[in-house]
């Protein structure tokens, strides 16, 4: 049915902005089942604890194997990119969008894995760990057994009645993706003898977009399997012989971005034709004994698998319960997850004639853990605290100038995080100072430097008129207040992040310093001469820039030659901008206007720019593209 393609009218009308659209959760999700549903997952984790011998449990293959999660702890992504090509999905995962994040849980781990005897301590999780499912809503009326006893004066609620294979598929609203997160040291020493528990219930992320079963029905195929019951092993009993028994042809892959670049790694594919149970068997099952199946409630597949190791559907598989290394691109590698790791899960249909149905992404960032005893508790936390950055801190403006390079940084930095601002010249000048403008009432209301033009970034934090200036401190507030949107122009990998700062810091004392006017004018009245300040400047600004030069020019050859930095494009070999290149594009800018031969000195800075200056976040903070700019 191509009515909706064809009808731009309609489309007006029920088609909306990705930019405009508010990310939550698809349904009320009133209880939620985790299955272990597919054979080669289920086989894999069998072989690393028992065995190949005692892979798979006597009931694996007689039942649907599942648990009842937390609906509480369901989170919905906040960077979907479902009708965007694949390369826009990379770069909006850690672009403009948000990410959802997730809490490295802390727990009990087991003092010695190799004796149980000698008990447990209390810690951060050190193996986290994603797992690569698809999940499905329950729809339509609720299966009860409406047989009541009228005699009794207060009418019970009505009691479930089992479904069947055809009632399951009709109950089957649409898909989303799933990454169930596992606390795998959390759930080794806790499992025994009723199954996870803590290890499971922190964090569970899905898809905000829900695949229609009827959007799927082209795509229908055999199972991994291809039948159950073949090879003399058991038959499924009568109520889960499923006559339509199969799965669907859905792609789906995994891909690792670590905090230190913009750039993910695939690290495995899979499909959801790996399923040994489908999902109506899985439903039927569920329903067995009577338990009422409501609409809204989540069932998801369990950890998704193929036979070869690049389909293994998490680290435990990939890494080999932590016996082998999985590389990711730059150098880094990983046994399991890393604080900062961003875990970017894919999944789309295509066939030849029937289009392209995709799932959007479910991606989700890993922040660090807090240890007990927690420094705050609800009685003690204040209102500001409890609430969310965007709702706490509002009505950004930034004051500053087209020409100012602190100004241009701070620009970058907004765009990265993706805040909207207002903008508007603090004083009224242009690049020759007015000494009588920079003492005016309006300038010294907001500018603790007095005789300078500072960049201040005004907001709300609640009630309260907050100013910051200084560009760094700009930076520094938006990077830990919005840590959990948008770009990250501070890496959380210690080493890069000093890398980060070593170039800032050559920047800042020697090249940023000499672009205060007000400096430039001391030199020229110490000269006597506007000449001879202006060539100070240039060769001090040179000097720097050589200084900065040899770190770049030092880092990438490194990465050129095989070494363990990352090989990426920017400053600090990352794949992604960060400050160093925020800090760097206004200098290259304005050692220009002296005439400096920047290919002949800087040649490796020179590369970069020509990078940046194709990135969405440099692009509006030019110069040229400010108002105030002099045309």
């Amino acid at each position: 049915d191509n009515r909706l393609q064809q009808n731009s009218a309609l489309q007006s009308q029920c088609m909306h902005p990705l930019s405009t659209t508010l990310y939550h959760l698809p349904a009320s999700i009133g209880d939620y089942t985790d299955f272990y549903s597919s054979r080669e997952h289920a086989t894999n984790v069998g072989i690393m604890f028992r065995g190949r011998d005692n892979a798979l449990q006597p009931n694996w293959l007689h039942l649907p194997v599942g648990y009842h999660g937390r609906s509480s702890s369901v989170y919905p992504s906040l960077a979907s990119s479902a009708t965007t090509s694949e390369n826009d999905c990379e770069r909006n995962s850690v672009g403009g969008e948000k990410m959802s994040t997730v809490r490295r849980p802390c727990g009990q781990l087991q003092v010695d894995p190799l004796d149980p005897a000698k008990g447990s301590i209390y810690g951060p999780c050190k193996l986290m760990d994603f797992e690569l499912e698809v999940a499905f809503f329950v729809g339509g009326p609720t299966n009860t057994d409406y047989e009541q006893d009228h005699n009794q004066q207060h009418q019970q609620q009505p009691r479930g009645r089992p479904l069947t294979l055809s009632e399951a598929q009709d109950r089957i609203f649409g898909y989303v993706l799933m990454n169930d997160w596992s606390a795998r040291d959390i759930q080794k020493w806790e499992y025994v003898p009723l199954g996870p528990f803590t290890s499971k219930n922190f964090a569970t992320t899905i898809s905000t977009w829900v695949v229609t079963s009827m959007a799927l029905e082209p795509f229908r195929c055999e199972t991994s399997a291809g039948v159950q019951g073949g090879g003399g092993e058991p038959v499924p009993l009568e109520y889960l012989k499923d006559p339509n028994y199969g799965s669907y042809d859905v792609n789906l892959s995994v891909s690792i971005q670590p905090s230190s670049t913009s750039a993910s790694t695939q690290i495995c594919t899979s499909n959801l034709k790996h399923m040994y149970w489908s999902s109506a068997q899985q439903l039927v099952h569920h329903s067995v004994t009577g338990c009422p199946m409501n609409a809204g409630d989540l069932l998801a597949s369990g950890t998704i698998s193929g036979k070869e190791q690049h389909n293994f559907g998490s680290m435990l598989e990939l890494s080999w319960k932590g016996s082998r290394e999985v590389e990711l691109g730059g150098g880094e590698v990983r046994r399991f997850l890393k604080d900062g790791d961003a875990v970017i899960m894919k999944g789309w249909c295509q066939r030849e004639g029937s289009g392209r149905v995709g799932f959007g992404q479910c991606s989700a960032r890993i922040l660090p853990a807090i240890p007990f005893p927690y420094e705050s508790s609800k009685e003690n936390e204040d209102e500001s605290t409890a609430m969310q950055p965007e709702e706490r801190y509002t009505n950004f403006k930034l004051y500053g100038s087209w020409w100012s390079s602190c100004s241009w940084t701070v620009r970058i930095a907004l765009t990265a995080k993706g805040i909207p601002y207002e903008y508007d010249t603090h004083i009224p000048i242009n690049i020759n100072l007015d000494e009588k403008a920079l003492t005016s009432d309006k300038h010294s209301s907001i500018n603790p430097m007095q005789q300078q033009v500072p960049t201040v970034l005004e907001f709300m934090d609640g009630g309260n008129v907050v100013r910051i200036t200084q560009s760094l401190a700009i930076i520094e507030f938006l990077e830990a207040a919005f840590d959990h949107r948008g770009g990250r122009l501070l890496p959380l990998d210690p080493v890069a992040r000093a890398k980060v700062k070593e170039i800032v810091e050559v920047i800042n004392s020697v090249t940023q310093q000499l672009q205060n006017s007000s400096v430039m004018g001391m030199a020229d009245s110490i000269s006597g001469k506007e000449v001879l300040g202006n060539e100070f400047r240039k060769q001090a600004i040179m000097s720097g820039l050589s200084s900065v030069e040899k770190i770049v020019a030092t880092i990438h050859s490194i990465s050129s030659n095989g070494g363990a930095s990352a090989a990426g494009p920017f400053a600090t070999g990352s794949f992604g901008p960060t400050l160093a290149d925020a800090c760097l594009a206004p200098q290259l800018y304005i050692v220009r206007r002296f005439g400096v031969d920047l290919e002949g000195v800087c040649p490796t800075l020179v590369e970069i720019e020509k990078k940046y200056n194709d990135h969405p976040w440099f692009q509006n903070a030019q110069t040229e593209a400010q108002p105030d700019a002099v045309k």
